[in-house]
């Protein structure tokens, strides 16, 4: 019985991050950088339609990044918020990413939380999440099964003080989700017969 996992982002990661800079002040700028590693996960093939990034809210400073890694690590956990929080958690040393005395972390994610990382995000610490495409366009486009959500998710997350904005640059997060559909990208735990 195994008694220990390591959960793996792809080797591509380094040299794409170091292609931008430590901070990144603007929202747009924030948003961008997520959309583009949703892309190259994409076109690398190193997992599904799904980017994340943690960033010190007020200076833009990345902390982390993660990318969907479900298939490739056998892991059903492995979404990218999942994996971008965890890896800020364990850089930081710190399972709530609001405690004192970190400064407020934003998530930025190219689309809207699955039931699972709306968990996830609540339980974080981060004060603030911005998200590009919708869940409804995530089922839509995808035909991934987003889980059980609450009709308004984000009142579920301002409810519990963490400040949401979205659907920001909603179009460009629609055309990554179509780009893995139209090159063949795998729908795995699809639901499509469901009501």
């Amino acid at each position: 019985m195994l008694h220990s996992i390591q959960l793996t982002l792809p080797d591509w990661i380094p040299a794409f991050v170091e292609k931008y800079p430590a901070h990144l002040p603007d929202l747009g700028e924030r948003m961008r950088f997520v959309l583009a590693l949703t892309r190259k996960n994409i076109e690398s093939q190193t997992g599904g339609p799904f980017g994340a990034a943690v960033f010190e809210r007020a200076s833009g400073k990345l902390v982390s990044v993660g990318v969907n890694r479900v298939m490739p690590e056998q892991v059903s956990s492995a979404h990218a918020e999942v994996m971008a929080l965890s890896f800020a958690q364990k850089q930081l040393g710190a399972y709530d990413l609001g405690s004192a005395p970190l400064v407020e972390h934003q998530l930025v994610v190219n689309a809207q939380m699955c039931a699972m990382c709306l968990g996830a995000v609540c339980w974080s610490g981060v004060r603030d999440v911005v998200y590009s495409a919708t869940s409804r366009d995530v089922e839509k486009i995808t035909g991934f099964d987003e889980g059980p959500l609450p009709e308004n998710i984000d009142s579920a997350l301002s409810s519990r003080g963490i400040s949401v904005t979205g659907p920001f640059l909603a179009e460009e997060g629609i055309q990554v989700l179509q780009k893995y559909v139209e090159a063949g990208g795998f729908i795995y735990n699809a639901r499509l017969d469901r009501a």
